[in-house]
Parts: structure tokens; C-alpha cells; sequence
């Protein structure tokens, strides 16, 4: 029964990756943090499937079920220039199914940390063109177990990115940005001494692909509402199919493309108190499950140490 497992689509960097997306200012997305900025962030959402790709192979497994994660994920942001921004989040996921008789996996899973400069800004037409670079790393926080999907929570890696990101906004709010990055990610160790793959394999140690992803996202934004709809995706540089009915393993390649719709609502009752929500849907995949995924949470955008810097120049 437990060969026939599959893998779990919110997995690492691409399920957190759509989820900041709907947040106000992240390492993904074109807008910007002023000096001093504290952008405080609680979220949380669920991703469930019922169908996968086994390979190419779309198909449903009675041992599994409905597969759910559910996420919880807090996130900082701060704002260190006018130009440079650093993000921070750790995920605390839960992963269960409905059927069959594993157990639930559930922890925080990695501290991803990414530094967002802005290259340029230049007036283009009716709006403004600005272009962004980020670097970030990521590793995990606690000793969970990558080779057992998809309860795992994660793949165990360590993970440095390097991404770029074109953002154009028009003076009357409408906007697209254009971003694409590249994930290198380090071996793991998993606790059997052979694997196989495209070959037999005599180690503990098993790679994991890099990743090639972006989005492209429209939309509409100003003092009182952000609006949005995107195309993502993401492709493995390498790894191989699941086998059929085999169990799957964090060497497998993990291809996906998805839709999404995100909305954020400035509230007029406290300054910087937001809401926000997103809903995604994996529309086509390799290795991963046929699966949809909504978040909501809320935002607190303020300048902490702006009082005290008032008060020392006053004095």
C-alpha cells in the first residue's frame, strides 16, 4: 500500500512562493518598502487533492484519498532603504489524508530569508518601469523527514536563489509584473542505503533538482485595494518520474503550472491593517498533485523607530 504514495503539491518553495504573492510587499512581486517599514504578516491556507501526475500520468489513488496541507505561515519584512528590502518566513504545515492508514505529518518546516534591491526606476509612457533582483537561501529548522511523501512537510534541502523581477505600473493603478528565478538546492540525506532512479543508486545521499519558476501578474492597485491574476510555473532542471505505482522520493522531478486570483484590502480603520486572500489552481503538472490551494491572513505595515528618531532630532 505505501508504494502507491504520492507527492504532495505544496511543496517547499513553490507553495510558499504563491502564498507571499498575495501580501503587499514580498521578495516576489514589484512593489516597494520605504526606510524603516515593518511589514508584520500571519497567514494561513489549505492545498488539497484528489488526482496527481504519476509522470504525465494523471490518476487517483483509493489508498490516499483526499490529501490536505494546511499551512500556517508568519512572515517579516523590513524595509532597511528605500531600495533594499529583507523578507522572512517560517511555515508550520500539517499534512493528512482522508483514506488509507499513514500518519499525518506536521512541523515547522524551513526559514527562508531574501534581500530585494530595486535596479532602476524610470518613467515609461503613462507609468513608472522598475526593475528588482533578490538573493535568498533557505534551510530547515527542525529535523523532520524528507523521504516520506507526501506527508512529508518538506525536502530537507538547503536552498540559495537568485531572481529577477520587472514591475510596470500605470498612473491610473493597473500594473503587470514579470519575475523568474532560479533555485539551486544541496543534497539530503535519506535514511536508506539504495535508491533508484534513472540508475541504481548505493548511498544515503540523494540530490535533489534545481527549480526554474516565475509568474506573470496583472492587475489593479491603489491606496485602498491591490487586485490581482496570474499564470505560475516551475520547472526541475532534473530528477526522474515516479515509477509506476512506486513511491515517490524528494529526487523526483517536480514540474507545475497554475492560475490564480489574489485580492488585498487596505482597512480605513487602523493605518496599515490589511487583509488579504488568494485561491491557485494547478492546472498542469509533472510529479505533483492536481491541486487547490487558498490563503487569507492579515498585515500590519509601520514605521517602529520612526518615534524615537523624531524625539532625538527634537532634542
Amino acid at each position: 500500500m505505501i508504494r502507491r504514495i504520492i507527492k504532495c503539491v505544496a511543496i517547499l518553495y513553490l507553495f510558499t512562493g504563491a502564498a507571499l504573492n498575495t501580501m503587499a510587499q514580498t521578495a516576489f512581486d514589484g512593489f516597494t518598502m520605504t526606510k524603516g517599514e515593518l511589514c508584520i504578516v500571519a497567514d494561513y491556507g489549505e492545498s488539497k487533492w484528489t488526482e496527481y501526475w504519476e509522470g504525465k500520468r494523471l490518476r487517483e489513488n483509493l489508498n490516499i484519498g483526499e490529501f490536505t496541507s494546511k499551512i500556517f505561515m508568519p512572515m517579516l519584512g523590513y524595509g532597511i532603504t528605500d531600495r533594499i528590502a529583507v523578507f522572512a518566513t517560517v511555515p508550520y504545515i500539517n499534512n493528512s489524508s482522508d483514506a488509507g492508514y499513514m500518519a499525518n505529518l506536521k512541523g515547522w518546516q524551513d526559514l527562508a530569508v531574501e534581500a530585494k534591491v530595486q535596479l532602476t526606476k524610470n518613467r515609461v509612457g503613462k507609468g513608472t518601469l522598475l526593475s528588482f533582483a533578490t538573493v535568498g537561501f533557505s534551510v530547515p529548522v527542525t529535523d523532520y523527514i524528507p523521504d516520506f511523501l507526501p506527508y512529508s512537510i518538506g525536502l530537507g534541502s538547503k536552498t540559495a536563489q537568485l531572481r529577477a523581477i520587472g514591475h510596470y505600473k500605470l498612473d491610473k493603478g493597473w500594473f503587470t509584473t514579470i519575475q523568474t528565478g532560479y533555485i539551486m538546492r544541496g543534497k539530503i540525506e535519506v535514511d536508506r542505503e539504495t535508491y533508484y532512479t534513472d540508475d541504481q543508486y548505493y548511498s544515503k545521499e540523494m540530490a535533489i533538482p534545481d527549480v526554474w519558476d516565475g509568474s506573470v501578474r496583472a492587475g489593479f492597485d491603489n491606496r485602498h485595494v491591490r487586485l490581482g491574476v496570474q499564470y505560475n510555473w516551475a520547472i526541475s532542471t532534473s530528477g526522474s518520474d515516479i515509477r509506476r505505482n512506486d513511491m515517490p522520493f524528494p529526487g523526483n522531478r517536480m514540474d507545475r503550472q497554475s492560475v490564480g486570483v489574489s485580492a488585498l484590502w487596505w482597512t480605513p480603520w487602523i493605518k496599515g491593517l490589511a487583509i488579504h486572500a488568494m485561491g491557485d489552481q494547478v492546472v498542469a503538472g509533472r510529479n505533483i498533485g492536481k491541486s487547490f490551494t487558498w490563503m487569507g491572513g492579515v498585515q500590519y505595515v509601520f514605521k517602529p523607530f520612526q518615534k524615537k528618531k523624531n524625539e532625538q532630532a527634537e532634542n
